[in-house]
């Protein structure tokens, strides 16, 4: 009798074993982690950003540092983070005519993004300067009142430790060289870039009225001995009051609506604010106005 109590615990053991079997999943991984797992590093990424390890500060466009580590945004991120909207271009001290430094700071942007870099603060080794405001449109009756300073993809801003001769800081546009007939601004050179006459424009004038506009260099303002050549003619008059007309005003009535009428150029005078850059070697840092470090530079 015990001889067969003892067969069936027997078979009933077998066939539990097979039921216990059938109900294990055959693809149960361990817990314990693999001998092959790399490590994550501590590096914070945002949303659509990758990392690549061996950079160094300021390592070509796209990056900064961080621990060692140059993190990039990817083209299909679909917001800048605002560490990475602005980067320092170059830094400069000259001595000629004067002693002053320049340094150019350039916008990292999407198509449609803006970022205010008003009250942003620049550091050297030596100094400290707070970018201030500007004026976008400079209009010919002077009043235009400051604002922020706010750049779009393509902007960039051209910081000079100098005093402005209008004391204002100005975004350049096609007409802003005329501008140089009546400032001086050196060492800063305005490019010259103004708008030309058209054929159309002054066919009704004076054969003698034409050739003297036809000569006259780009973003130049006619010479008033010339009005004194002119007779008191109907043909005179006109040429005298179409000459009155060439300059930064009437560019800027010509041609404020034109789609391409301001640069991506914005000047900034620093006046009594000295970023003072060491001539020979020098390390930047520009923060925003709450602290965040946006861009390093050194030479």
């Amino acid at each position: 009798m015990q001889k067969i109590i003892g067969i069936i615990l027997l078979v009933a053991a077998v066939f539990l074993v097979m039921i216990i079997g059938k109900t294990t999943p055959a693809n149960t991984l361990s817990s314990k982690p693999s001998e092959t797992t790399v490590r994550q590093t501590n590096t914070n990424l945002s949303p659509g950003q990758t990392s690549v390890s061996g950079g160094s500060a300021g390592g070509g466009q796209g990056g900064t540092t961080s621990g060692g580590t140059t993190i990039y945004t990817s083209p299909s991120s679909q917001a800048t983070p605002i560490n990475q909207r602005a980067y320092i271009s170059s830094a400069s001290l000259s001595g000629y005519p004067q002693r002053y430094s320049r340094v150019l700071i350039y916008s990292r942007l999407k198509e449609g993004e803006t970022v205010d870099i008003t009250g942003w603060k620049l550091k050297s080794n030596k100094g400290t300067i707070t970018i201030p405001q500007a004026i976008e449109v400079y209009d010919p009756n002077g009043f235009t009142p400051n604002s922020d300073i706010i750049l779009k993809p393509g902007n960039y801003v051209e910081l000079y430790s100098l005093t402005s001769p209008l004391n204002r800081n100005l975004r350049l546009n096609k007409c802003i060289s005329y501008l140089g007939e009546i400032y001086n601004f050196q060492p800063i050179y305005l490019p010259a870039n103004c708008p030309t006459f058209s054929s159309s424009e002054i066919r009704y004038l004076s054969g003698q009225c034409q050739s003297y506009i036809w000569s006259l260099g780009y973003c130049k303002t006619p010479d008033s001995s010339f009005y004194n050549t002119l007779p008191g003619s109907d043909a005179g008059n006109a040429c005298r009051e179409f000459l009155q007309n060439i300059g930064y005003g009437g560019c800027f009535r010509s041609h404020r609506g034109d789609a391409d009428f301001l640069s991506n150029s914005w000047i900034v005078w620093l006046g009594q604010q000295d970023i003072n850059l060491d001539s020979q070697h020098d390390f930047l840092r520009l923060y925003d106005t709450k602290g965040n470090l946006i861009s390093e530079y050194n030479y």
